[in-house]
């Protein structure tokens, strides 16, 4: 036996005294020194540091001993730098550590590590008080796709906060427990209740053997029936609790004339109104599907409306195609726009307001050149200082402005400036700009317009024009609610009221429309709707559901607190909503002949194949086992292994719903290559077939339809997170295509069948729409304004907008999941083909996009 360990001996006691000083607590320092290793691995962090002698709190020494356990691979260097973020006070945290840890293995040997994406992955600079915690954990546990129905839902919870993406990971533990259980109590009465009931109701129980519950046969999930459709399931959990549960009813939100509160109920009727305000400058991405869904399905729960409105403000960036690919987007996305109107419709009533804000003293014309106005507003420093032209009477003020309006100043020679409060501590309180010069003509006003108003400006007045109930927007907009709220009042109208939510981030991607722009224009990749991009339409080009981009962010949840996601999150959301709904077809990659010796040239036995084995609704399709078939050159091995289940010389292996299994007597190999090109094989009867212990996936020879190409994305970049110079570190290897891939003929009436159902519902919905809406016509502004001239090209919205190649989706068995991309083409898919027998037409080309794996780290398939 180890010897007996004593604290007191002169070594121990040393070490002991030593750590206590540095701030651990008695207990913890001599549980340390009780293990030699875990001792000596602290004493030497402390001598290599320079640490020794000095006093931390208890929790930056619990750091530093978790550092020291964790950090054995890591240099000198990278071990310092964790060491100085938790000597100042960013990790604060055991797990912070951790993360930080593994975050520094993973970066490249020799790179300088990137302090932004390390305090993002170590959870630095968030702080989540024990106020916050009720709230945020409601929204999470509302997010959750399975809600708690007991009290033994308490640890699964608490396990997925701590292994998942939510910034409550980084929340005090015991504090996220105690929280927790509250919420807990409140759903299903106390711990000890709960228990003494599940007691009464067992012995209440007869005593007699129950009878084992068959398991119903599940009927298509709504999953399943939004893949085969054009009109998603939209989840409600977000909005019936936590972030989004908690805003102000209609009428509720401060006036600063009472009237101004009747009148707006008198116009809404107490009805949530909403609006989605993109700015028409590019194609919309991952983040925006978020924005969509917060937007319009906030106002559609609570029986509300949602504008789809353009915030066309800057005439130079604008272009027709982002407009209707917008409207498409939201439609889907599975919601309908009340109406669609533009920020330009208001041009004439933007500029009486902003003549009425130079009337009332709380705007001027300044005429400095741009340096001089961001020096005068604190250089980004603060302390702003009034401009030379703050004071400038109103009459010379309306003159000049006026003088801007008709294009006497040339750019940046001169704008309107609102005059706030140079007080206050927020930068837009600063004298924001209201006006600008801009010659630029403008798509739908033509030439009318050589001043145009700043988002600042236009955004808040466009809500109350719109009595817009809330006012929804992401976080890095908090800043600018109180300049929103002031010039709402200095001009005595309608104040809608602002709520902020983080924006979705995902890992190993970006965002920008610059940065993605220049990936396009350099052929790096195909185009914006190029799967391997996180645009919406690159993603309904790979073929993820609209229901699953809906899925993924109510799983995720609304708070208020940034955070990015992982890719495979993302990926694992995608792939579950895929499992419920995508029909299953026997599919191969590699394909390599396997012949069947012992039967006829001219065997055929028909086979039924279920669609999905766990949705018996979706039916089965036929296919024939032949004496020839294709299985996967994966699927074989010249060599057996013990571990390898699959087919080997001498070995048996099963046929997917073939009638016995077949065992490999023989193989022919192409001498040049040293590739497998033949597999001959026995079939098994029913008299010495045994059960096999694995099951591949065929084609039969005759009938295999060839794929032109399958297209297997990987990630764009080979850094997460993509540098700087991301043109660079493109990966070479991100697209791989498979060109000799083959199907079963079924594929071609669940295809025909696909987009006739996705036909069906499209017209349906977008007839309803229009009966229901105004975006079944130019819903722009008045016949005979100078908007109108312009209207011919704005988007309307069409039943064709909901239908595509990408609405084929399937599951290739033991593949991956997949989807039709748009370049393929198939006779049968065309209108007219209604009654006939989906079959291969002359010009068929096939192209399928590899929509996620089957699961994670797949090899192949990963």
């Amino acid at each position: 036996m180890p010897p007996k360990f004593d604290p007191n001996t002169p070594e121990n006691a040393s070490l002991i005294s030593l750590f206590t000083s540095l701030g651990l607590a008695s207990n913890s320092a001599t549980e340390l020194v009780r293990q030699p290793k875990s001792g000596a691995a602290f004493k030497a962090l402390l001598d290599e540091y320079d640490l020794n002698g000095k006093t931390f709190d208890e929790k930056q020494a619990g750091a530093l001993v978790k550092l020291s356990a964790a950090g054995g691979k890591l240099g000198p260097a990278e071990k310092g730098y964790i060491v100085e973020k938790i000597v100042d006070g960013s990790l604060k945290t055991q797990d912070q550590v951790a993360a930080a840890v593994k975050f520094v293995e993973g970066n490249p040997a020799g790179t300088p590590i990137n302090q932004e994406e390390f305090d993002k992955a170590s959870g630095v600079g968030i702080e989540i008080s024990s106020s916050d915690l009720p709230g945020l954990l409601k929204s999470y546990v509302s997010s959750l796709p399975s809600p708690p129905d007991s009290w033994t839902s308490l640890g699964p919870i608490l396990g997925g906060i701590k292994s998942g993406a939510s910034d409550l990971r980084w929340a005090n533990a015991a504090e996220v427990k105690t929280s927790l259980e509250t919420i807990f109590t409140e759903l299903f009465g106390t711990k000890e209740a709960a228990a003494a009931a599940r007691a009464q109701a067992a012995a209440a129980a007869p005593k007699a053997k129950p009878t084992p519950k068959a398991k119903p046969a599940p009927a298509a999930s709504s999953a399943a029936e939004a893949s085969s459709s054009s009109t998603p399931v939209i989840p409600t959990n977000i909005f019936r609790e936590g972030f989004l549960s908690e805003f102000h009813k209609p009428g509720e939100n401060p006036q600063i004339d009472p009237k101004l509160k009747e009148q707006h109920l008198a116009w809404t009727e107490g009805k949530v109104y909403t609006r989605f305000p993109p700015e028409p400058n590019g194609y919309l991405h991952i983040g925006h599907v978020k924005a969509i869904m917060v937007d319009f399905g906030y106002a559609k729960f609570h029986g509300g409306r949602t504008y789809l409105r353009y915030d066309d403000t800057n005439p130079e960036a604008e272009e027709g195609r982002y407009f209707q690919s917008i409207l498409e987007t939201v439609r889907w996305l599975g919601f309908e726009p009340w109406k669609i109107t533009y920020s330009s419709d208001n041009f004439d009533k933007l500029y009486e307001l902003a003549v009425e804000l130079i009337r009332r003293g709380k705007a001027y014309v300044c005429t400095c050149d741009a340096e001089k106005i961001k020096e005068d507003r604190g250089g980004g420093k603060g302390n702003p200082v009034p401009c030379v032209h703050r004071d400038t009477p109103i009459e010379t003020s309306l003159r000049e402005f006026e003088r801007m309006k008709n294009g006497e100043y040339e750019e940046k020679a001169a704008c309107l400036r609102m005059k706030m409060d140079l007080n206050s501590g927020n930068p837009y309180m600063w004298d924001t700009i209201a006006y600008r010069v801009k010659k630029a003509p403008h798509h739908r006003t033509g030439d009318k317009w050589k001043i145009y108003p700043t988002y600042d400006f236009t955004h808040c007045l466009c809500d109350s024009i719109e009595n817009i109930s809330h006012s929804l927007c992401t976080t890095e907009f908090i800043p600018a609610r109180e300049s929103y709220e002031w010039l709402c009042d200095a001009l005595t109208v309608y104040k809608a009221r602002q709520y902020e939510f983080a924006r979705l981030n995902l890992q190993g991607t970006f965002l920008s429309k610059r940065k993605i722009a220049k990936l396009v224009n350099t052929k790096l990749v195909k185009d914006w709707d190029d799967p391997r991009l996180y645009t919406i339409i690159a993603l309904r080009r790979r073929g993820i559901p609209p229901g699953a981009l809906l899925a993924f962010v109510a799983e995720l949840g609304v708070t208020n607190v940034n955070s990015t996601t992982e890719i495979k999150k993302f990926e694992s959301v995608i792939r579950k909503y895929l499992e419920d709904s995508a029909p299953r077809l026997m599919m191969v990659l590699n394909p390599v002949k396997l012949i069947i010796d012992n039967v006829p040239d001219d065997y055929r036995v028909p086979v039924q194949v279920p669609l999905h084995p766990k949705v018996p609704s979706m039916g089965t399709v036929e296919t024939s086992f032949t004496k020839e078939v294709y299985i996967d050159a994966e699927d074989f091995r010249e060599v057996d292994s013990p571990d390898y289940f699959r087919l080997a010389p001498g070995k048996s292996v099963g046929l997917f719903k073939a009638p016995f299994p077949v065992t490999c007597t023989s193989y022919k190999t192409d001498p040049a290559t040293g590739k497998v090109t033949e597999i001959h094989c026995h079939l098994e009867d029913s008299g010495t077939a045994k059960k096999a212990k694995a099951y591949i996936q065929w084609v039969n020879v005759p009938e295999a339809v060839k794929i032109d190409e399958v297209r297997y994305f990987k990630p764009l970049f080979k850094s997460d997170p993509p540098p700087a110079d991301f043109e660079a570190d493109v990966n070479p290897d991100s697209l791989e295509v498979y060109k000799d891939a083959v199907i079963e003929p079924a594929f071609y009436e669940l295809s025909k069948k696909a987009i006739s159902d996705a036909r069906k519902e499209s017209e349906e919905r977008t007839k309803k729409a229009k009966a229901e809406s105004a975006i079944g016509s130019k819903a722009g502004p008045a016949e005979g304004s100078e908007a109108a001239k312009h209207s011919e090209d704005e988007p309307v919205a069409t039943a064709e907008q909901l239908v595509g190649n990408e609405n084929v989706r399937f599951q290739g068995m033991r593949l991956a999941y997949f989807a039709l991309d748009r370049e393929s083409k198939l006779g049968c898919l065309e209108a007219g083909e209604e009654g006939k027998k989906a079959t291969k037409s002359e010009g068929d080309r096939i192209i399928l996009n590899r929509i996620v794996s089957l699961k994670e780290d797949a090899g192949r398939n990963a």
